[in-house]
């Protein structure tokens, strides 16, 4: 309640934001310059990135405490976490951290308490790091370490530097962000087309709050940007053009994303969306294909030899039992129920969209924001300039769309959902769909005017 009679820091938050802002437009006209615009997408998600840092809360993006361990563990050379006698061995320091700010469940996750979750409930900013080895039950084992790197760096330099404790998480918040700034400057800079429009969404503010925190979110939003604009390349690539080196980079690029998240192996399926004759030889074209398979291939096995296992080594393993979850029951029963479980995926898109694209709330202010918010992202996907698109090219790309959207939610309806329950599937949040953002103008972009567009490339740089 202070913060509402008291809003002093919140005033000058306001205040500094605003002339940051101001800065930002004037040094858009500068620039001047399609070519230059990467350099306007990193130094705006760079800036407002490490404000944001240092502003949210201790651990209050989601699942932050887990990610602060593997992060810490990353951080001392450990790239697949020992599991051992049901923990993770990290150091004493990433518990003091939250020690004041946390109630643990009966399923040992990590509940946060907001209201203490602060720099000003803890006295980690004054003392050193204490590197006492203690034991956590959770770890993100399942991911891959190199989605870590960039907080681990962080903390190496905090260690490193001798630093007090705050600064393994602020160090490794302010490297993420270094990092998710890059992949969207390079995707900028890349994509020949749509450049404002991906501004626009590598910055909406989910997209800054996530890349703000120690998730692996930034690299999974930033390389998924980075492999868009990858594609957009592709796709406007003159005829007899593309070869072996784009193939490599682009599979590349999918199965590091695939690893991190299983729906996201659906990005390689965009190289059925780049027309035949971009590529040198029809060969290149069945290349393509074959790498999705490759790609395809790799991404099973990962999950099936190891994935899938060490998603089992946290709090996970309790909780499905708790709470009667578990995918070979939940398969028998969707199988038992044809018809009611092909409802619930037709219903996913009249009860989770309006939720995914914006946060819903009982106030009157926000949801006018909301709308607000809504109507400026409609305009860009709509209303932006783009050069005609292959109608077949569009349907492909709204296809693959379509299978990473439901197919997420499925994801969750067999790894979070009770057993029998089909009218609500658990655990599926909007920034898992950050990136297809991206996408949106491409497909349902409708204004094909020639000529200057910088009218409108400054008002969406200006909102």
């Amino acid at each position: 309640m202070k913060n509402y009679i008291h809003p002093k820091m919140e005033i000058a938050v306001i205040f500094l934001v605003s002339i940051l802002g101001i800065f930002f437009i004037s040094f858009y006209h500068y620039l001047n310059s399609d070519n230059d615009l990467y350099k306007l997408a990193f130094i705006i998600i760079l800036t407002f990135g490490i404000i944001c840092s240092f502003l949210m809360p201790i651990c209050i993006a989601p699942d932050e405490v887990e990610h602060f361990v593997r992060s810490e563990i990353t951080s001392d050379g450990i790239l697949a976490p020992n599991y051992e006698n049901g923990s993770y061995v990290t150091i004493q320091s990433t518990l003091d951290l939250i020690k004041n700010s946390k109630h643990t469940r009966s399923t040992k996750f990590d509940d946060i308490n907001y209201s203490k979750a602060s720099i000003f409930h803890t006295d980690a900013d004054t003392k050193p790091i204490n590197y006492t080895h203690v034991k956590y039950p959770s770890a993100f084992a399942q991911n891959p370490f190199y989605g870590y790197l960039a907080q681990a760096l962080g903390m190496d330099i905090a260690k490193a530097l001798n630093l007090n404790a705050i600064w393994l998480l602020w160090l490794g918040r302010i490297c993420n962000v270094i990092l998710y700034s890059v992949l969207v400057s390079f995707a900028v800079k890349k994509t020949p087309i749509l450049k404002v429009p991906m501004i626009a969404f590598s910055c909406i503010p989910l997209a800054i709050y996530q890349s703000s925190s120690l998730s692996i979110d930034a690299f999974i939003n930033g390389l998924a940007i980075l492999m868009v604009s990858y594609f957009f390349y592709m796709y406007k690539a003159p005829n007899k053009s593309l070869g072996k080196k784009e193939l490599i980079v682009f599979s590349i690029m999918g199965l590091l994303l695939g690893l991190t998240k299983i729906t996201l192996f659906l990005f390689m399926l965009l190289i059925l969306c780049v027309p035949k004759s971009r590529f040198k030889e029809d060969k290149y074209y069945y290349l393509g294909i074959l790498s999705i398979i490759v790609v395809g291939v790799i991404g099973v096995l990962w999950i099936k030899y190891y994935a899938s296992f060490a998603f089992q080594n946290s709090f996970r393993h309790n909780y499905w039992i708790l709470k009667h979850i578990n995918n070979k029951s939940q398969l028998s029963y969707v199988l038992s129920h044809k018809f009611a479980s092909l409802i619930a995926v037709l219903q996913m898109f009249t009860k989770y969209l309006g939720s995914d694209l914006y946060f819903k709330s009982s106030n009157l202010f926000v949801n006018k924001i909301n709308s607000v918010y809504l109507m400026f992202i409609g305009a860009i996907v709509l209303l932006y300039p783009i050069k005609k698109v292959n109608i077949k090219s569009k349907i492909g790309v709204f296809i693959v769309l379509i299978m990473i959207y439901i197919g997420t939610y499925i994801t969750f309806l067999f790894t979070w959902t009770p057993v029998g329950q089909l009218n609500k599937i658990i655990g599926v949040q909007s920034r898992y769909f950050l990136p297809l953002f991206t996408l949106l103008p491409f497909i349902f972009g409708f204004n094909h005017m020639e000529g200057d567009k910088s009218s409108i490339d400054t008002w969406i740089m200006g909102l």
